[in-house]
């Protein structure tokens, strides 16, 4: 008996917990949706470009779904921080109004913007973000350096992002009202980073060198002063002018650069971040420490680790270890570097990004036969290629280019464009113009050219600088650029541009 009731007490608990598990809760709760907020009107997929110092005006909608209209019913935020941050504690603040009107004054670059709005009554929060380039008149393009005269003067063909095209400024330091010496004969423009952004913010130079004097200008605005003169970035016993006519620079990895510079008594300095911030004013080109310098070339071949100059008195290729190193060695016999010839034209195409390794190219002259031989190789390892140029007029060239991505070298006699094949060991015409005179070739060297497809394809195109002795000196000047074809095809002309002096050297100011 004492069983059964335990067992119908125990069925009885069960049904109890099961139909209480079924009450319906009818206590005084009240149930309501709240305002949900959806932004629009922002342009996230372009985003904004806007001129420094111009003003920035956004209008964007908000709806809600209880329409709540009023403008004080919500707050509002607009921020923005660089592109590179990944962290909201580097945001500044833009405006705390519903619309955005406001002026431009964070330094030209890339940004994120945020819009954030804030139901008053509820607190929730919506946001929405897009990009913000902020740029200027001269932010990126080509550097085109002329001749005018016997004067410097630099003009600009400005890239416009948006519409892939160029807006060209003739002397675009006077329309900036930039104070830079450009009086003399000008040699180069190099447009390059030479120290980190976390060492100093103005860490990108442009580099203009003519006889005046070795400046660079304000990576934003081209502004000069005399702290941008190249005496700032060199230590030790410095001339009073220092007057460099040719720089060799290249981007290693992330801040880190090494610079070569041809100076005023014809001694090779160097620049390295991995070396310390400055040229040591003690020429590179001597075989030991404090020793005699001999004659160099101009011209240097480095991957960023290694470099090799040319010792014009020993008619020889001479190594220089690495960055930091400050005297040279003469390269070892096994790499099979000929002697006793005169240096022509060396260059080392490098761009790890484009797939394409550290290869360069000599031309060198017999002085006695007066034949010209081409070199190839790749750094720190043997010659792979040494032949005699059959080029047709080879030996009256006076400008020189390698292709990057084709066994190619591009020369010019007067008025005429061969490009040689070293396999086929023969010239092709390319172009002839006639009375014109070529007076540029180059592979445009664009330091920051990972992820963007644009600069890998310019700098595989040929830069062809030429001009019209009969014409008006001060825009007598063309600048085309080509894209190379395969199988010794004709080059593909894909831009030109006219109005510039006698082009000596062009860069790109890159992004």
């Amino acid at each position: 008996m004492t069983n059964k009731l335990f067992k119908y007490t125990g069925i009885l608990a069960i049904i109890i917990l099961f139909l209480s598990s079924c009450y319906k809760d009818i206590g005084n709760y009240s149930y309501h949706d709240i305002n949900n907020v959806q932004l629009g009107n922002i342009d996230t997929a372009n985003g904004y470009t806007v001129f420094f110092n111009d003003t920035l005006k956004v209008t964007p909608d908000i709806r809600s779904t209880q329409n709540v209209t009023a403008e004080d019913a919500y707050t509002y935020l607009w921020s923005y921080h660089k592109s590179s941050s990944v962290s909201t504690i580097d945001d500044s603040l833009l405006a705390t109004t519903r619309n955005l009107a406001a002026k431009v004054t964070m330094p030209p670059g890339n940004y994120v913007l945020m819009y954030k709005v804030t139901d008053k009554k509820t607190g929730v929060m919506v946001h929405m973000k897009t990009t913000l380039t902020v740029s200027t008149e001269v932010y990126e393009g080509f550097m085109v350096l002329s001749d005018v005269n016997n004067q410097s003067r630099m003009d600009m063909l400005s890239y416009v992002k948006k519409t892939n095209t160029f807006n060209q400024y003739t002397d675009v330091f006077n329309r900036v009202n930039s104070t830079v010496p450009m009086n003399g004969t000008p040699y180069q423009v190099l447009c390059m980073p030479y120290v980190g952004s976390n060492v100093a913010a103005q860490n990108y130079g442009i580099f203009v060198l003519n006889a005046a004097g070795t400046n660079r200008v304000n990576q934003e605005t081209f502004a000069w002063n005399n702290t941008y003169n190249i005496r700032y970035l060199v230590v030790g016993n410095i001339p009073s002018n220092l007057v460099a006519t040719r720089l060799t620079g290249i981007t290693t990895g992330a801040y880190s650069y090494l610079i070569y510079m041809y100076g005023p008594d014809k001694n090779m300095y160097s620049y390295s971040t991995n070396a310390g911030y400055a040229f040591r004013y003690s020429p590179v080109n001597v075989y030991e420490t404090a020793g005699t310098p001999f004659r160099v070339s101009p011209y240097v071949a480095t991957d960023g680790t290694s470099s090799l100059l040319y010792n014009m008195d020993k008619k020889t290729f001479v190594t220089v270890s690495n960055p930091s190193a400050v005297t040279v060695t003469d390269a070892i016999p096994a790499l099979g570097y000929p002697t006793g010839l005169d240096l022509l034209y060396m260059e080392c195409i490098y761009y790890a990004e484009a797939g394409i390794k550290p290869n360069t190219y000599a031309v060198l002259k017999d002085p006695a036969t007066q034949k010209v031989y081409l070199l190839n190789f790749l750094m720190r390892q043997a010659q792979t290629y040494y032949q005699e140029m059959t080029a047709t007029d080879i030996g009256q060239a006076t400008n020189f280019a390698a292709s990057p991505d084709h066994n190619y070298i591009f020369y010019s006699v007067g008025g005429k464009l061969y490009e040689y094949d070293m396999y086929l060991k023969k010239s092709i015409l390319m172009a002839d113009y006639g009375n014109s005179l070529i007076t540029h070739l180059s592979f445009p060297h664009i330091s920051s050219r990972y992820g963007k497809p644009n600069y890998i394809t310019w700098s595989k195109s040929l830069l062809v600088g030429s001009y019209d002795p009969a014409g008006a000196k001060d825009s007598n000047g063309k600048l085309e650029l080509f894209t190379i074809s395969d199988i010794n095809a004709p080059l593909v002309k894909t831009n030109s541009w006219t109005g510039f002096g006698k082009i000596v050297s062009v860069g790109y100011r890159d992004r």
